[in-house]
């Protein structure tokens, strides 16, 4: 990897300042991922050049491939999704909340598509560049800045095999709340499509398995669902995600959630959860949950709350199952106050306001 002072090289091809949009604010619509902001990252992989090319932030613009590029064809492609945050203190920090998790994500998702993975300090030097080039796009309490890196397969021509060189770009957006309002989704239960098996690629974030998830969002849509429930790929009877989040089930002072079995994305907001709910005094429980079962529980009230967690949305309750031409409401239909606890103390956290007891948060310099 390039280097100088040993340190990484990052290469920066910047707009001048007349030529660079306004940043929007957060009264501002501002539609999740479609506001792109004025730079990206780019680094290829190149063997014949000695592997990792030197890192540069330039003009956001459109790439050019080849239509016989490898991506299109097989598939090569992965990606992260984290955000960047303004100290809710007021001082001016920016913060990134254990981008290491990412780089490590990104890294296993790489190698389970047999792509060349992006070394984790390359990967953290680079967000933390953009980051800081694009520190005015940062939207203040509760918006952020959404972060998208992506790894993708360039070689041309349509034998299957595994490229051999990559691209490896970031494009970042403003956020605002992923929803306006604090707000229950209502979730179909998907009993004929499954989303992985173990020994797949569920646990890769890679867009075939959001590819293959839109038949079945379009049918819970259909059916007046905002979101999907994901059943086991072998028996259809155990519960694994819902959408594109990871989901917990709350019994009481009892939080549960689907075991880590292969087909499961490990999510950062699902292992932060996890040790947040611990330090809470809640009890944790990894374990298999029978959607039969989780029913029974929802009727008889033994389950009090549902709710999914990623990036995007942090926490978002669950208040009503469809299953069929059954709809099946949870906690009457009420936003539960385990979720919403646990949704205060990470988003605290996040923005600086919470005490950082496990060292999570990153600093990112200013330009």
């Amino acid at each position: 990897m390039p280097q100088s002072n040993g340190q990484l090289r990052v290469l920066k091809n910047l707009l001048p300042r007349h030529k660079r949009k306004n940043p929007p604010s957060l009264q501002d619509e501002i539609p999740f991922g479609r506001t792109q902001t004025d730079h990206m990252l780019v680094c290829d992989y190149i063997p014949q050049k000695g592997g990792w090319q030197t890192p540069e932030i330039i003009p956001y613009a459109n790439f050019e491939l080849s239509p016989d590029s490898v991506v299109f064809h097989y598939g090569q492609e992965v990606f992260e999704g984290m955000k960047a945050y303004r100290n809710a203190q007021g001082n001016g920090e920016i913060l990134l909340f254990r981008p290491e998790q990412n780089a490590r994500r990104f890294a296993n998702s790489a190698v389970r598509l047999g792509m060349q993975p992006v070394p984790e300090e390359l990967f953290l030097r680079c967000v933390q560049e953009l980051v800081s080039v694009e520190q005015d796009w940062i939207l203040p309490n509760p918006g952020s800045l959404y972060i998208r890196p992506t790894l993708i397969g360039m070689d041309t021509g349509v034998s299957y095999r595994a490229s051999l060189a990559y691209r490896f770009f970031i494009i970042v957006s403003p956020a605002k709340n992923y929803y306006k309002r604090e707000t229950g989704v209502s979730v179909f239960i998907e009993r004929e499509h499954v989303r992985a098996v173990p020994g797949g690629c569920g646990e890769a974030k890679c867009g075939g398995n959001y590819a293959a998830a839109l038949p079945a969002l379009q049918r819970a849509r259909a059916a007046g669902a905002e979101q999907v429930l994901w059943l086991d790929g072998l028996k259809r009877t155990y519960v694994e995600e819902v959408g594109a989040m990871n989901i917990m089930f709350v019994y009481d002072n009892v939080i549960r959630t689907p075991a880590l079995t292969g087909s499961i994305l490990p999510g950062i907001t699902r292992s932060s959860i996890i040790q947040l709910a611990r330090d809470l005094g809640y009890t944790m429980e990894e374990t298999r949950l029978d959607i039969s079962e989780v029913l029974q529980d929802i009727e008889s009230g033994k389950l009090t709350e549902v709710f999914g967690c990623g990036t995007a949305a942090v926490i978002s309750p669950v208040i009503e199952l469809v299953d069929g031409n059954k709809r099946i409401e949870i906690n009457g239909g009420a936003i539960g106050k385990v979720s919403m606890n646990l949704k205060k103390t990470l988003i605290d956290l996040q923005f600086g306001r919470g005490q950082d007891n496990h060292g999570w948060r990153l600093a990112v310099s200013a330009q």
